[in-house]
Order: C-alpha cells, then sequence, then structure tokens
C-alpha cells in the first residue's frame, strides 16, 4: 500500500461540479436577466481556476497536472502523472 497525500483527483472532481453549478447559474440568470446570478457565475467560475492551479498538481514531483483528460494515462480509479509517471489513486493512496 502507497502513502496518503491530499487527493487532487477529488479536490479536481468537487471543483467541476462547482464549475458545472456556475453554469447553470449562468444559464438561469441569462434567462431571467439577472445580474446577481451572472456574479455568482464568475465567482464561482474564479474559485474553479484559483483552485485547479494550487491542487492539480502531482503529489509526489509537484508538478502540474495536464488539464486535459487523456484516456491513455488517466483511468476511472488512477491518474498517472505525465512527468513522474507515478500513480496515484481515487482512494488517497500513490504506489
Amino acid at each position: 500500500m502507497g502513502r496518503k497525500y491530499l487527493n487532487p483527483l477529488r479536490i479536481r472532481n468537487a471543483v467541476v461540479w462547482v464549475l458545472f453549478v456556475g453554469a447553470f447559474f449562468s444559464f438561469i440568470g441569462g434567462i431571467f436577466d439577472s445580474t446577481w446570478l451572472i456574479s455568482i457565475t464568475l465567482i464561482l467560475l474564479f474559485i474553479f481556476v484559483v483552485v485547479s492551479f494550487i491542487f492539480w498538481r502531482c503529489p509526489n514531483c509537484k508538478k502540474r497536472l495536464p488539464l486535459r483528460y487523456d484516456s491513455e494515462i488517466e483511468l476511472s480509479y488512477a491518474f498517472v502523472c505525465p512527468k513522474c509517471e507515478k500513480r496515484f489513486f481515487d482512494d488517497g493512496t500513490m504506489e
């Protein structure tokens, strides 16, 4: 069993949900011409960008992970860092 770390996969999944909520608020704000819903969308987009740049890093080498999904190196339960090729898992452990 590997060592425990702050899991970037779970953080990334949570932040992607924040982005989806922001898109929903933007859609509703556009329909009802509501500036405060669009303001909330911009705040949620800012949170997505900041958290992605801070926490979307390899726990081993601390290099930034790619923002795009690559099916060759990413599985549903694990992610392989393209720089150090270390695999880290969704349960918070690393190989």
